[in-house]
């Protein structure tokens, strides 16, 4: 197999973003020459980049500076693209204020992304996905793109929605691949795209076997019932509200549940106060470094995936909980988004309920009080994960598209 040199291009970070940072892990290790460019997204992710970047061995490069890195070319270019964006609102998609609109560094990553002469040029996220192909047409190189999220049904704002459509027509008829990470997408991604001549191919946000910790049955003796969700911040829209007025309503001591995440402050108030009857049993654990998540979630019981369905894409993507939880061997309770439905009947990976149905999310949660039932149901997804739903698998589609 010839080796390669590839670009993966994202306008977030690394630690924010498990998705690019496991295609630079398995490109690596396929012994490609991979270079990783990004910009700051968020504050607290800093310091977990720090920690990720040290043992990876892949290249990487921060673009457009950060409030600490940098810093005045990050005040220019967010500056700038607020400029870019009242521009592009008034006038519309014209003169690349679309592009610079989307992508706060977009310049600079562009610039960084030239100055590489590689194979291959992949973009991570929809700020990404016309500098990934003006860089592969510069240097005659390959081009693709990773619909990770469906980025036309993100939000309901009619200038957002038009920039979507406008970028996306503009450059994905220029992609030599797609991913995208739920056959849904893949489905949408199709129907938008009819005349689009290049590969489409599902790539599930697995993660790798080497993070599957050991499999533990429950103590017998041990009759409580732990839960865990995770999620980047924790907030509205996630499905926690409904979640805590249940568990208020069973009001059992010996029901558990850890919530991890960047804490909102309001957020957190709301929901001390809707827990009422059980506060000392909702603990707040912080965030947890993507690469420790499946061991830590391996010490509960119940991993919860609990959307809303408040987008179009909220209903049609799969996100990376499931993956993580049945790489824990975690039961699983799981709202009946379009997409997370259409999973759960095919994999039988828990329960499902309606979304925002209090009482069915009981009958659920108690379900699992049952030691023999909760047991068998996290064998059967711990095995699913190391039979099938891992990353040695699934990125095997990625390699055989680009090799």
């Amino acid at each position: 197999m010839e080796l390669k040199k590839i670009v993966l291009l994202s306008t977030g970070q690394p630690s924010v973003n498990p998705r690019i940072v496991k295609e630079a892990d398995a490109l690596s290790a396929a012994g490609h020459n991979v270079t990783v460019l990004y910009c700051f997204w968020i504050e607290w992710a800093l310091a977990a980049d720090i920690k990720l970047l040290k043992n990876v061995k892949w290249n990487h490069q921060l673009t457009g500076g950060s409030p600490s890195i940098n810093k005045w070319k990050y005040f220019y270019t967010k500056a700038r693209q607020k400029v870019n964006q009242l521009i592009n609102k008034n006038l519309g998609n014209r003169f690349l204020f679309a592009e610079r609109s989307q992508a706060r560094c977009y310049d600079e990553l562009l610039k960084a992304a030239k100055s590489i002469k590689a194979d291959w040029y992949i973009g991570h996220n929809l700020g990404a996905l016309s500098i990934a192909v003006k860089s592969a047409t510069f240097h005659h190189a390959k081009c693709g793109f990773d619909f990770e999220d469906y980025h036309r049904g993100e939000n309901n704002n009619i200038k957002e929605h038009n920039r979507i459509i406008h970028l996306e027509e503009k450059y994905v008829p220029h992609l030599q691949y797609i991913s995208t990470s739920s056959s849904r997408i893949t489905e949408l991604t199709t129907k938008n795209f009819p005349s689009y001549k290049g590969n489409i191919v599902t790539l599930l946000n697995c993660f790798s076997l080497s993070q599957q910790p050991a499999f533990k049955s429950k103590s017998i003796e041990d009759n409580t019932l732990q839960l865990f969700w995770f999620s980047q911040t924790i907030g509205k829209n996630r499905g926690l509200e409904v979640l805590i007025e249940a568990l208020n309503k069973i009001n059992d001591q010996t029901i558990h549940l850890s919530l991890a995440g960047n804490r909102n402050e309001d957020f957190y108030q709301y929901l001390k106060k809707l827990a009422s009857n059980i506060q000392n049993n909702i603990h707040f654990v912080g965030i947890i470094p993507s690469e420790s998540l499946p061991s830590y979630c391996a010490s509960f019981d119940i991993g919860l995936a609990l959307e809303t369905g408040f987008s179009i894409n909220n209903s049609v993507t799969l996100s990376n909980k499931i993956f993580t939880y049945l790489l824990a061997g975690n039961a699983i309770i799981i709202s009946e988004t379009e997409m997370q439905k259409e999973f759960n009947d095919k994999y039988k990976i828990g329960e499902a309920y309606k979304i925002n149905d209090s009482e069915e999310l009981i009958k659920r949660i108690l379900f699992y009080k049952n030691h023999y039932t909760l047991d068998q149901q996290r064998l059967h997804n711990y095995e699913l994960a190391n039979n099938e739903m891992n990353w040695e698998k699934e990125v095997t589609k990625l390699l055989d598209i680009i090799f």
